[in-house]
């Protein structure tokens, strides 16, 4: 039996508290024991270790489950490994997480080595051994097949030893599931975070889509769209991110001055309290791709500047090399303080193996100058430039000046190179010859 012992969740330390319980064994059916600890990895979630042990047998095993709820998104992590040390980096699988190497058409599933932290060698020479395990009894009964396994497991070790780069792919519906970046807080140019709208499939897995029908079979009045005629504001059904419960999305359309208008949108949960707030533009993508740099003079002036960070936007501080990809924050209608702070909270949360316990020494140390150089901005101790792109031109900074020229704010244009069109879905829109496909 469990002892309670509060709190429940605590600091990844050695003194954690550990449950103990009797639970059944899957390869001899006699009594083992689950240890589970429900704790935080430093600066990136909560979670819980879980390991099971048979005395009688000897089988173990262990796992790593999150113990917060689904994230907003899914997250795909695409790793272009091409040396020893990528094959270091840690790597964080949730249950419902899969891994591919296209080089080789290695496809982990999702009930493979789910709910494990390793690193990407680990999952990989985890398979290899998984898939030599009963090579003996196969090449007595199934040589066809042994021989397969034997020459799939030969270009596996070859890809182990990354004499050519190979491509690693996370892919998590839950959004729970983690690559390292080692050069965190900037961008790391072999590693390609995306964030992406879950699809009726992954609700489906997710059991998203039977909370839906839950809750619209129990009969419940919902609430419609109403529209406030004086605050213009527009309010509708909505579904929590965070409990997976009814909740309420309230949007208003805003005119930015000597810009355009914007979408702001706010989801309120009266079950779980849960809020989040986010920013769309009302019109397309525009022609052209977006540079704005802001050269900071004033902290008090520039930091209470107004600031448009759309969600496929990035946000770059180049005196502390900060780099934060267009995920990262999603979108943001905020000072240049508040986004400041959201980007100091966005690196003390988005690699859990940069601070902490799990840290190394140089690696914890760099990220502690950077937020630290973050702070001294909002303290108004240090001045910087920000740099703000956005390949969809839907962003914004303050001009202070308007309707004069800003001396301290530019803005370019430029074009956007194919790998940006293929990101916003340009390249697959089809806007002529309906007519033709109709008829």
């Amino acid at each position: 039996m469990f002892c309670r012992m509060d709190p429940i969740i605590v600091d990844l330390t050695s003194e954690n508290p550990v449950y103990e319980m009797s639970s059944a064994c899957m390869e001899c059916y006699r009594e083992g024991t689950t240890r589970l600890m429900l704790t935080s990895i430093p600066y990136f979630k909560e979670i819980i270790v879980s390991s099971f042990s048979c005395e009688h047998c000897n089988n173990f095993n262990s796992s790593v489950q999150p113990a917060s709820t689904h994230a907003a998104k899914g997250v795909r992590y695409t790793l272009t490994a091409s040396n020893i040390t990528d094959l270091n980096r840690q790597v964080i699988k949730s249950e419902f997480a899969t891994i591919t190497v296209p080089e080789i058409d290695l496809e982990i599933p999702r009930e493979a080595q789910k709910g494990s932290s390793s690193t990407v060698e680990g999952f990989l020479t985890k398979t290899r051994d998984g898939l030599l395990d009963k090579q003996p009894e196969r090449r007595e009964v199934c040589p066809d097949i042994a021989e397969q396994i034997d020459k799939f497991c030969s270009r596996l070790d070859n890809l182990l030893l990354v004499e050519t780069p190979f491509t690693f792919i996370l892919e998590d519906p839950t959004g729970n599931s983690f690559v390292e970046n080692p050069n965190a807080p900037e961008a790391d140019p072999f590693l390609k975070t995306e964030h992406y709208i879950r699809s009726k499939d992954d609700e489906d897995l997710l059991g998203i889509t039977e909370i839906k029908e839950a809750q619209d079979d129990e009969g419940e009045e919902k609430p419609q769209v109403v529209q406030n005629e004086e605050s213009e504001v527009i309010t509708f059904e909505a579904m929590c991110n965070a409990c997976g419960k009814e909740a309420v999305c309230n949007m208003k359309e805003v005119q930015i001055p000597f810009f355009k208008k914007i979408l702001l949108m706010a989801n309120i949960c009266d079950h779980c309290g849960y809020k989040d707030s986010e920013v769309k533009s009302a019109g397309g993508i525009a022609e052209k791709g977006q540079r704005i740099k802001l050269k900071m003079t004033d902290s008090d002036m520039d930091l209470d500047r107004d600031i448009l960070k759309s969600e496929t936007a990035s946000v770059n501080i180049l005196e502390l090399g900060v780099q934060l990809t267009s995920g990262a924050l999603g979108g943001r209608f905020t000072t240049i303080e508040g986004l400041l702070n959201q980007v100091k909270d966005q690196l003390e949360s988005v690699n859990p193996f940069s601070l902490g316990d799990s840290a190394t020494r140089s690696s914890a140390s760099k990220m502690s100058e950077v937020i630290q150089g973050i702070q001294d901005i909002i303290d108004h101790k240090k001045l910087v430039e920000l740099i703000v792109e956005d390949p969809a031109g839907n962003s914004y900074i303050q001009n202070v000046y308007a309707p004069d020229e800003d001396p301290n704010l530019t803005v370019e244009f430029y074009e956007r190179t194919e790998e940006d069109n293929d990101e916003l879905g340009i390249t697959d829109m089809k806007t002529e010859g309906y007519e033709e496909d109709a008829s």
